[in-house]
């Protein structure tokens, strides 16, 4: 047997034929960049995360960014001045700091993978002005208590949702839950296009104003700039393909947690520890996480056997070569993580033969 970790084109295939049919619509169209493609998804997109406004940009990487520009230039916030952000995450996340010309503080994360609440309080500093909590693997984080810390030292919240399309904590959606909200639309995310794209959404409709412009070459009319902006846009036909997958998302969310559930009841190896406490929780999956101090073996072993699998991440932001400059720090669950987690498939297309022939194996392994 052999099991992708994620058959993107036999998820695609799934839609068809609409899929098609909506994209040689836009291109007969004649709307390519700024149509009514983006303005459908835009709309849909605030509407599904009980938003006021969607702002679509071409990745998460960009979403992240323009946010955090958009709040220096509306704060008046430093060159240096300082945001918490969790050191096991896809660099993106720090990056998108950096890019801001902001100066990233790494926190280690919890036993979920979650920035750890409780060192936040401990590393905020007078130039402290910003927490990025991650909904890393599509677990919402914590963000009641980061709010309340948030609240306490007058900071901003920028969720991180990259991961957690569709996820709801406290019956609220990610995407709501803190001042802005970044989404990357990578092929592989729950809620994914056929290339780059990505979202903010916000309640605060002047910081969406900024962000479109900023991402508009600066521009909010045609070649009067007020700002040193980027380009970043999301295609029309990227935003139709997100409009149709939309439509599906909840349902593929849940076919992701069943799997999850499997998984949970499923696996009893002694050299494997399953995620959040072998509950399922609030989480949408997009990676189902294993712990195991025989990660190389067992990775070798199942692809011996045809099951595919990842790694997320190898190596935390922190011992980056692109951060050297916090190479010297220590973060003790982040550094656990990047040598012990392992990706198991999880696309909502699973079989349930498939499935219990992944269980099958992972209880068969040993050293």
């Amino acid at each position: 047997m052999r099991i992708y970790y994620y058959d993107m084109k036999k998820l695609i295939e799934s839609y068809t034929p609409h899929l098609h049919e909506q994209v040689c619509d836009v291109i007969s169209s004649g709307y390519y960049l700024n149509g009514p493609q983006n303005k459908i998804f835009e709309n849909d997109f605030a509407k599904y995360c009980e938003t006021e406004h969607c702002v679509g940009v071409a990745n998460g990487l960009d979403a992240l960014t323009l946010i955090l520009t958009s709040m220096k230039i509306m704060e008046n916030w430093a060159d240096g001045d300082e945001v918490i952000v969790p050191s096991f995450t896809f660099i993106a996340t720090a990056e998108s700091i950096t890019r801001s010309r902001l100066c990233p503080v790494f926190c280690d994360v919890n036993n979920d993978f979650l920035i750890d609440c409780h060192e936040i309080e401990k590393i905020i500093t007078p130039r402290t002005k910003a927490i990025i909590p991650v909904h890393l693997y599509g677990k919402p984080s914590d963000m009641e208590a980061i709010n309340k810390v948030a609240q306490n030292f007058h900071l901003k919240v920028i969720e991180d949702a990259a991961q957690a399309h569709g996820a709801i904590i406290n019956g609220q959606k990610v995407g709501s839950l803190g001042n802005a909200a970044a989404f990357s639309f990578y092929p592989g995310k729950n809620l994914g296009a056929l290339g780059d794209a990505g979202a903010v959404t916000t309640n605060d409709g002047k910081l969406a104003e900024l962000i479109r412009t900023l991402a508009n070459y600066g521009a909010s009319k045609k070649y009067y700039h007020d700002f040193q902006g980027i380009n970043s846009r999301m295609d029309e036909i990227q935003a139709s393909i997100l409009t149709i997958r939309l439509k599906c998302l909840d349902k593929e969310n849940d076919l992701r947690r069943k799997i999850a559930s499997k998984y949970q009841e499923g696996i009893h190896s002694t050299y494997v520890k399953l995620p959040y406490n072998q509950e399922v929780g609030n989480s949408v999956y997009h990676i189902f996480p294993i712990l195991t101090e025989h990660r190389d073996a067992l990775q070798s072993y199942l692809k011996e056997n045809g099951v595919e699998t990842l790694i997320h991440y190898p190596l935390p932001v922190h011992k980056q070569k692109a951060f050297s400059d916090y190479n010297g720090f220590s973060f003790k669950n982040a550094e656990k993580f990047a040598n012990q987690e392992l990706s198991l498939p999880i696309s909502p297309l699973l079989s349930d033969e498939e499935i219990e022939y992944i269980i099958d194996t992972i209880n068969k392994f040993s050293i």
